[in-house]
């Protein structure tokens, strides 16, 4: 029988002197109760919930965020959400939008988590049908005005025919407290004849709002928005413009999180809103420090939220041509490291200074076939990249079918031996010459049979056959079987496909069996030939030397 003990292991170091010990025994208490496990103990489960409590602010709230977000998607524990998601906003922010429970947990917990927590919790884009109606049933509750909040308001609170919510009172003008009963004896009318504003946070109501174009708001000394004009309030308080957006989620860019912490004003920093439809999408964000008249103590940030112009969201098209310059670049700073690394390996492996071990003439030896991978594979990419800017250079000559066929059964015997594949090139009798120079077609021809080999299962054959075609433009064809794990591939599937799934031995291709492909039939198209797929089989048409002094058969039949 094996016990999980780790969860009773963990609460007796934590019984051990703090010291600066404090934040690991925190964090090993919330990764194991974030994972939920069905057989600990409930009575350890409430004790590690409660020194994870005790622990708490013993851990820096930096440090309580960057450990809660590194449990992104694994946290599993209802109980350990909801007592994070009574810490400080930042901390409760990273609990909800980092937990993955379910509809009915998510509803069971929204009764009681803090207000500010059900407001992170109404952000989320996922929730089921469950938590939205709890949230909607608590949305009255939550967002109603306490007296000292209605106090702090100069215009009339909203209802659902009024103007928007009036800004708050940033010059702490003194508010008669007659004017504040007034005011809440308002809002309770309101409320009674149903006049209250319904908040958006239902999606099918959301929907049918027109989206914001501009938000005022307002954040406190933590970078929480407090308050927001133009915009619904439950679908912008709450959120966080201190830290920069964390995946997917919402948040400023990094200028706009610096320019928080330093206490800077910010112009048109990127700005990211989740949630509600009118107010998803980007934004840009000019923003201001305030502080304290009295005590100089820094308050929190005001400003502008607007979506972005058009020439601020206009893309850059990619030049092809500047970025092939650039791939060459990149390209020949690669080969010189690994040009010092394969002379280095022939030293050793060919014992140019004196006798070396076996063992390590292998690795020698391995070293210089894996570097030898890499070099074709930056041959296969620099090619690739003099074609897309169109300077690739075309060698004018011919190329023997016989010569071709002995060079590729000699560089890709490795490859076929330890794959265990037969390669089979046969010629028909009389064939021409390729018009074609002898480098380029050992190239293409190698790619294709390499790429084509990746793809072979252990002890089948690839038959190739080299045949000229007699017409008005005389050419030859290389016709080649596709194995079986190709043959019911389409062309689209083919050519788009990644690396294989056979580990690349010898001279098989680095880049995968589609890049290979589209290599080859480029390479086939700038020396005016084709790659086709016909009958679960490859078939490149090059042109053929025309020499009229020689009668060729016609060879259509093979």
């Amino acid at each position: 029988m094996r016990i999980d003990d780790r969860l009773d292991t963990a609460l007796r170091n934590a019984e051990a002197p703090l010291g600066d010990s404090a934040a690991g025994q925190w964090y090993q208490l919330i990764d194991l109760l974030s994972q939920n496990p069905l057989h600990f103990d409930p009575l350890q489960i409430a004790l590690g919930l409660a020194k994870a409590r005790q622990l708490r602010d013993k851990v820096a709230v930096s440090d309580r965020v960057e450990a809660i977000e590194t449990l992104q998607g694994r946290i599993l524990s209802a109980p350990l959400v909801q007592l994070l998601a009574s810490d400080v906003p930042s901390v409760a922010a990273a609990i909800i939008s980092g937990a993955k429970l379910d509809d009915e947990e998510w509803a069971d917990l929204a009764p009681h988590l803090p207000v500010r927590a059900r407001g992170f919790l109404r952000m989320r884009g996922d929730l089921g049908p469950l938590t939205r109606r709890t949230l909607v049933l608590y949305s009255g509750g939550d967002f109603t005005l306490s007296g000292t909040q209605a106090a702090a308001l100069d215009a009339p609170i909203i209802t659902a025919d009024s103007a928007p919510l009036a800004r708050p009172n940033w010059d702490n003008k003194a508010v008669p407290i007659g004017e504040v009963v007034e005011r809440l004896e308002r809002w309770r009318r309101d409320h009674e004849r149903g006049d209250a504003p319904q908040l958006p946070f239902d999606h099918e109501l959301a929907d049918t709002l027109e989206p914001a174009t501009e938000i005022r708001f307002e954040s406190d000394d933590t970078g929480t928005v407090i308050w927001v004009e133009g915009a619904p309030r439950g679908a912008i308080v709450g959120i966080d413009i201190a830290r920069p957006a964390f995946d997917h989620g919402p948040g400023p860019d990094a200028y706009g999180a610096a320019a928080f912490r330093q206490r800077m004003p910010m112009e048109n920093a990127r700005m990211r809103l989740r949630g509600a439809s009118v107010v998803e999408g980007d934004w840009r964000m000019s923003a201001s420090p305030f502080f304290d008249a009295e005590s100089g103590r820094f308050r929190g940030f005001r400003g502008i939220m607007r979506r972005p112009t058009v020439a601020e969201t206009a893309g850059i098209a990619p030049d092809p041509k500047r970025q092939a310059e650039q791939m060459q670049q990149i390209l020949h700073e690669l080969r010189t490291p690994l040009g010092a690394i394969v002379g280095f390996a022939e030293i050793i492996e060919q014992q140019m200074f004196g006798s070396v071990d076996d063992s390590y003439r292998g690795l020698a030896d391995a070293i210089l076939s894996d570097a030898n991978q890499l070099l074709s594979g930056f041959d296969d990419l620099a090619i690739a990249a003099q074609m897309d800017r169109g300077v690739l250079e075309v060698q004018s000559g011919s190329t023997e079918c016989s010569w071709l066929a002995e060079r590729l059964a000699m560089r890709l015997r490795t490859a076929s031996d330890n794959l265990n594949v037969e390669v089979n090139l046969s010629i028909a009798d009389p064939v021409r010459p390729f018009a074609v120079e002898q480098d380029m077609a050992e190239r293409l021809f190698s790619r294709l049979l390499a790429s084509v080999i990746m793809g072979c299962e252990p002890g089948e054959a690839l038959n190739g056959r080299f045949s000229t075609e007699i017409g008005a433009v005389t050419q030859n064809r290389f016709r080649l079987t596709l194995p079986s794990k190709l043959a019911g591939l389409g062309e689209a599937e083919l050519l788009g496909s990644g690396p294989g799934t056979t580990t690349p031995v010898g001279g098989s291709p680095l880049l995968g069996l589609g890049f290979s492909l589209r290599l080859v039939r480029n390479l086939a198209r700038n020396v005016e030939g084709s790659l086709h797929f016909q009958n679960e089989s490859l078939l490149v048409t090059l042109p053929a030397v025309q020499d009229d002094q020689h009668l060729y058969k016609d060879q259509r039949g093979d």
